[in-house]
């Protein structure tokens, strides 16, 4: 059975008063009538913040957090898709997905399984992050890819409350933008649009991620009722996303599309050679970090232009990427050997011991102003990374090695030291195979 991955915007899902009835039904009907077509559907539906939201407010209750209204609004969404189920004797499956889950390859494969189970018994699964516990808002554009990834799906629809991506307003433009292909698609300057929390931008992320996967994926609008079999059909109206053919294995899908992005990794032209050609990716490679990640979370790896070069699984938090990056090997051993002693001896000023660029003094003088809480997640990333020679830098004044001992055996250490290892690197635009220049 083929799938199809259909994703619900809060700003077509809700309107003043709460859910929209008609568009729900709408979507679920199509739904329904795809499946006597021969596709399994699943839909990622957002709106339980906005929902929740304004039943509180109808209901007097005058100040609440997004977690609240989340949780609140979560059964009135599942309510409406559930009746309308009911009315036509099929089953109607919910799976809230933490930020826990898409950090998990494990997990994630485990609800990719349900998924598939539900399709292929004519279950429709109601998808959406789990705004009532997670720290963060989902990206429920992100989470749609990452779910047409899993399961292998054969199609992507985003709808929202445009008729597809403009390159400016609605107003001015007469028409959306019909057709765009995955390399082409970071060149496209987005109208934002929509109430959602990501709008359009996220939603055209979303379409390149997909396509970089094998996805056809199109945006459209949420009030065009044959939307979902129009697409199936062939027959869409909206914007296009042309998919690459390239389809990944099963262990390297969850890092080319299945798991949230947590931030992105702006690479030089050497770089972007390099992981071309299959290499890892190095400190002196990177040029500027975006977001907030942890030590084996997914990353983007983007060139200077905005092009999605691939993904990888980045070996340390993004604190520590940006204190090192475009560095040498030799200026690396010297921060590293910074935050330990730091670390150990919190108060002491640091300084580079000969001249150093500076790239290299301001990231001292940065551990210099940084909060004992940072140094000492910088130090524990540092110790799992060479446990006995950092423990060498920490131990007590007259058991602890010798500074210029201890710096020339972490030049050596840090040598190989790639924060995106090729084996959890994937690249969406690999060179041709042969032999790398130079």
């Amino acid at each position: 059975m083929k799938i199809l991955v259909v994703k619900l915007g809060s700003s077509s899902v809700t309107r003043a008063s709460g859910p929209d009835p008609r568009l729900l039904t709408n979507t679920l009907d199509s739904a329904l009538e795809a499946h006597g077509l021969g596709w399994g559907v699943v839909i990622v539906s957002s709106g339980a913040v906005s929902s929740g939201t304004a039943h509180l407010a109808r209901t007097g209750v005058p100040e609440f957090s997004g977690r609240l209204a989340a949780a609140v609004g979560q059964p009135y969404l599942l309510a409406i898709y559930r009746s309308v189920a009911d009315m036509s004797g099929r089953n109607v499956a919910q799976i809230l997905l933490a930020d826990q889950d898409l950090r998990n390859p494990r997990k994630m494969a485990v609800i990719a399984q349900v998924l598939r189970e539900s399709v292929e018994n004519g279950v429709i699964p109601i998808v959406n992050g789990n705004d009532a516990t997670d720290e963060a808002a989902s990206d429920n554009d992100a989470i749609a890819a990452g779910v047409a990834v899993m399961t292998g799906a054969d199609k992507l629809l985003l709808l929202t409350d445009v008729d597809g991506v403009y390159e400016h307003s609605p107003a001015v433009d007469a028409a959306p933008i019909p057709e765009i292909n995955a390399h082409e698609i970071h060149e496209v300057t987005t109208y934002r649009g929509g109430t959602g929390r990501g709008g359009m931008r996220s939603k055209v992320r979303a379409a390149e991620l997909a396509a970089h996967n094998g996805i056809e994926t199109m945006i459209a609008s949420a009030r065009r009722p044959s939307a979902v079999v129009d697409f199936i059909k062939d027959e869409p109206r909206g914007t296009r996303v042309r998919p690459t053919n390239k389809r990944f294995d099963v262990e390297k899908r969850w890092i080319a599309g299945v798991a949230v992005s947590h931030g992105a990794l702006v690479v030089n032209l050497a770089a972007e050679t390099g992981i071309g050609w299959g290499s890892s990716l190095f400190a002196s490679g990177i040029k500027r970090v975006r977001g907030t990640f942890r030590p084996g979370d997914v990353v983007d790896i983007v060139s200077p232009q905005g092009r999605l070069l691939g993904r990888g699984v980045s070996r340390t938090s993004a604190l520590l990427v940006e204190l090192v990056r475009s560095m040498s090997i030799e200026e690396i051993a010297l921060v590293l050997v910074g935050v330990l002693r730091r670390f150990a001896d919190a108060g002491t000023p640091l300084a580079a011991t000969s001249p150093a660029r500076p790239v290299v003094q301001n990231a001292l003088a940065r551990l210099d102003r940084m909060s004992p809480e940072n140094i000492r997640t910088l130090a524990i990333e540092i110790l799992t990374l060479y446990p006995s020679a950092a423990v060498a830098a920490v131990l007590p004044n007259g058991q602890r090695t010798a500074s210029d001992r201890l710096l020339e055996r972490f030049v050596h250490l840090v040598g190989d030291l790639s924060f995106i290892d090729r084996s959890r690197l994937v690249v969406y635009h690999p060179f041709a195979p042969g032999p790398a220049p130079g």
